[in-house]
């Protein structure tokens, strides 16, 4: 059974909780949460991702949970959640990966 472990990234100034399991060598899968849930969310999703094989990796969205939360409105524009997601990507070496997300 796959485990989950816990993890932080720092993408310049910017700060990224999220949750894996499964190898480390296993083609990426990231689960992207919508509004208003957490990288917890996932669990059982990544436990079954991660038994497959999968490296299954679910952050926490900018301004939820454990990750750098800002203070102005315009700081949530979708622009800044896609550049916290390819820098989450290039932190984490991965050129290529399956997305998956819900709102």
């Amino acid at each position: 059974m796959a485990v989950v472990t816990e993890h932080i990234v720092k993408t310049g100034e910017h700060q990224i909780f999220y949750l894996a399991a499964g190898p480390e060598a296993g083609p990426p899968v990231i689960l992207c949460h919508g509004w208003p849930e957490l990288s917890i969310s996932w669990r059982h999703q990544l436990q079954c991702l991660g038994d497959l094989g999968f490296r299954a990796i679910a952050p926490d969205m900018r301004g939820y949970g454990r990750s750098t939360i800002y203070p102005r409105h315009e700081d949530y524009a979708l622009v800044h959640s896609v550049g916290d997601m390819i820098g989450l990507a290039d932190a984490l070496g991965i050129e290529k990966a399956v997305w998956i997300g819900h709102d």
